[in-house]
Parts: structure tokens; sequence; C-alpha cells
């Protein structure tokens, strides 16, 4: 099993890799302040070959009287049946703002 993970405090992305066939990938904005830039939105999609093999999730933080975390979103993508195929790749893309804005 293969665990490629990045937290940017309550905010993050991870897949997990079940029996070299199956993958799970999970993202969360959490809307706090990382590295002086607040995160609103963490998408993930999976790829092969630069090729997408599963739907784009996103997950957004919404501001209305502050900042709220978004919903926990799943991207679930099956792996290439062919031991030397191309590799399946989680892809991260995150919207930062500056903190002061609301």
């Amino acid at each position: 099993m293969v665990t490629p993970q990045v937290y940017w405090g309550t905010s993050y992305a991870y897949s997990t890799e079940y029996a070299y066939l199956f993958y799970r990938g999970v993202a969360k904005a959490g809307g706090n302040v990382y590295s002086s830039q607040r995160i609103i939105q963490v998408c993930i999609h999976y790829t092969r070959n630069g090729v997408s093999v599963a739907d784009k999730r996103c997950s957004n933080a919404s501001s209305s009287g502050g900042w709220h975390a978004g919903s926990e979103v799943v991207s679930n993508a099956a792996d290439s049946p062919a031991w030397t195929g191309p590799p399946t790749i989680l892809n991260i893309t995150t919207t930062r703002i500056n903190p002061g804005i609301l």
C-alpha cells in the first residue's frame, strides 16, 4: 500500500492504494490559513498517461460569518491491469486567497 499525502493544517489531500488494483483519494478544504494564504478549495483527480481516469472532486470552504471547512470529497480509480503499465497519479490543485478576504 502506498499513501502519498499532503496536509496544510486542517486542509489536506491524500491517496491510498489497495492491493495494486484500486485507489481512493480524499480531500478537504479547511478554510484555514497556511503559509500566509487561506485555502478555500482543494481538488483531486486521477490520471494515467496524461488522461483522466476518475472524475475531478473539489472541497470548497465557505465564508458566512467566518470561514467554515468544506465537506470531505472522495475520488476512486481502478489501476491499470498491465503490471508494467503507466502509473496512476493523484493530481491535487488548491485555490488560495489573501487571509484578509472574507
